[in-house]
């Protein structure tokens, strides 16, 4: 896909995408969140809720985080992108914001003002009423019944049919400088970080499953950081909101390919659900009842608890089943703007801005 922005961005502006960028990495809020203990505890913590008992969890996390200088600095290229002018630096200012608020959770992780923080990262959506009729209705209605399916583990690479092997495969048909990596103690079962998509060992998942993880994580997560490489400005450091919308555009790309099943669909309606518990101040073993009502088995409803409780209540998992519902309406009202989806880390409204702006599509749909 060819690319021209009709306003070069300035090489301040440049500078400053790349820096943030940088930032982002120093940050890395998902991987200060992740307990050190997360395998023990969660064994320990079924072991107590199926002999009757509610222990109290005990997630150990690595040393407090010391990032006032980053902080600092992150207010500071605020501000110059804002003295820059135009839609392009004003978007970058607010990912620089952003990744000052989740800077800032970093310092607090495992700490009471932890809650709060996550509230203003990942808050409720604007209508969470109906959010809320939205996930009780996938959780509720019926589907075809899903015939036993063989299982593969996860890490296995001499397994054509498992995770690893599929995630592999699909790197590898693109050519992208992606490694693919195991991670002991990864809460979900992938996750993408610039240059690695990393995967769970010890999963057991069906093909069908494993299929639509590397659908989700290569397509929707590692196409977007490639392209946006290549574009740099707000398409390479991100803007506001970009993660929500790429989680909903993966979760769009799933449905598109037939591989959004029924058990997915309660998944991420158990998900949202449990993220709003944590909001409404729940504690763990509330969630986990929550979740039980829902129709989760006990392990599972642990295991989702203790991911959305994760650092003190991070609450990340509202933005699938939100995310997934703007992106289809508005990919359903402006379907030109998936091209700038694809191309780079920016939101739906951001896409919207820069196609007015920075970028424009050509008579057949791609960018020029």
């Amino acid at each position: 896909m060819s690319v021209r922005r009709r306003a070069p961005l300035s090489q301040p502006a440049l500078r400053l995408a790349r820096e943030l960028k940088r930032c982002e990495a120093q940050v890395a809020l998902l991987d200060r969140v992740r307990p050190l203990n997360l395998a023990a505890e969660l064994s320990r913590l079924s072991a107590g809720f199926a002999a009757g008992r509610r222990p109290s969890p005990a997630f150990e996390h690595g040393p407090r985080a010391q990032l006032s200088e980053l902080r600092r600095l992150l207010v500071e290229m605020a501000r110059l992108l804002d003295d820059e002018g135009g839609a392009e630096t004003r978007l970058l200012a607010g990912r620089a914001r952003e990744l000052e608020l989740e800077a800032q959770l970093c310092e607090h992780v495992g700490e009471q003002t932890f809650a709060a923080l996550a509230a203003k990262r990942f808050p409720l959506p604007e209508d969470p009423a109906a959010a809320q009729r939205f996930a009780e209705l996938l959780l509720t209605t019926p589907g075809p019944a899903e015939p036993p399916a063989s299982l593969h583990l996860s890490d296995d690479a001499r397994d054509a049919k498992s995770l690893w092997s599929k995630l592999s495969q699909r790197v590898s048909a693109r050519r992208w400088p992606v490694r693919v990596e195991i991670a002991p103690g990864l809460v979900s079962l992938a996750a993408v970080a610039d240059g690695v998509v990393r995967v769970r060992p010890g999963a057991r998942l069906s093909e069908a499953v494993a299929e639509r993880i590397a659908l989700h994580e290569v397509e929707g997560h590692v196409r977007p950081r490639v392209s946006g490489a290549a574009l740099g400005g707000a398409f390479l450091a991100g803007t506001p909101r970009a993660s929500e919308d790429e989680e909903g555009r993966a979760i769009l790309l799933e449905e598109r390919a037939g591989l959004l099943a029924p058990e997915r669909r309660r998944e991420l309606s158990r998900r949202y659900l449990a993220a709003q518990s944590v909001r409404q101040g729940a504690e763990l073993w509330e969630t986990v009842e929550l979740l039980g009502r829902a129709g989760a088995p006990a392990t599972s409803a642990i295991e989702l608890a203790c991911r959305v409780h994760r650092g003190g209540g991070l609450g990340r998992e509202l933005i699938y089943l939100t995310g997934y519902a703007r992106v289809s309406a508005g990919l359903g009202a402006r379907p030109e703007l998936e091209r700038l989806l694809c191309s780079g880390r920016v939101s739906l409204d951001a896409a919207a801005e820069l196609l007015g702006g920075s970028v424009e599509l050509d008579d057949h749909g791609d960018m020029v």
